[in-house]
């Protein structure tokens, strides 16, 4: 519920227009959602039992997340275990890429705010990258970059978020990139080397 009042909010301060009707499938999660919804004036529409097709566009959409975040990994050579980070740059590349479900082609980003997406700054996922670290070195004959794995775009800042062999990743907005290098297992050989969720790596802005 907290993350649909988020929304719900989110919708309302950037675009100026309200939800009139939410669709679910009646979920248990979704039940005591019905009160609040009603206390919204939100028309809260169901889909019959066992009927998945009534969420056609839905489960589609959620289908092509799923096999591009998958192709990313596989081209990548990046475990399975990175999902959430590939499906996460994948919504940001169908989000500002022209779609046909659009009349005139256009991306869902220029249908939401009326300007072409910057296309210069998508990179390719789990390729090798040299963020500018400098400002973390303890003294001034290190390096100022060494060998990380570009992991995608931050959503939260105007950067790319890069791991390092340490598991940190760190969020830059000057990195050079090398776009047919896959680094991932020269970086980590040893496949074990992260046991926790990659959701859980600290992260660093530079």
């Amino acid at each position: 519920m907290i993350v649909c009042k988020s929304f719900f909010a989110l919708i309302q301060n950037q675009f100026g227009t309200q939800i009139k009707s939410l669709q679910t499938d009646w979920g248990g999660e979704f039940r005591p959602f019905t009160k609040y919804l009603a206390d919204l004036g939100i028309i809260h529409k169901l889909t019959c039992p066992h009927t998945s097709h009534q969420n056609g566009k839905v489960e589609r959409k959620h289908k092509h997340i799923v096999e591009l975040g998958l192709t990313l990994l596989a081209h990548s050579s990046v475990p399975l275990k990175f999902w959430d980070r590939s499906f996460t740059q994948v919504v940001h590349l169908i989000n500002k890429l022209p779609t046909a479900t659009l009349s005139t082609f256009i991306s869902p980003h220029f249908a939401l705010y009326q300007k072409q997406p910057c296309y210069t700054i998508l990179r390719t996922f789990g390729c090798l990258c040299f963020p500018h670290t400098r400002p973390y070195n303890s003294h001034k004959l290190e390096f100022r970059s060494t060998e990380r794995l570009y992991l995608g775009m931050s959503p939260y800042h105007k950067g790319h978020k890069c791991l390092a062999a340490n598991g940190r990743i760190y969020i830059s907005k000057d990195v050079v990139f090398s776009e047919t290098v896959f680094p991932y297992h020269t970086l980590f050989p040893d496949n074990n080397s992260h046991p926790v969720s990659p959701s859980y790596f600290p992260l660093y802005s530079v």
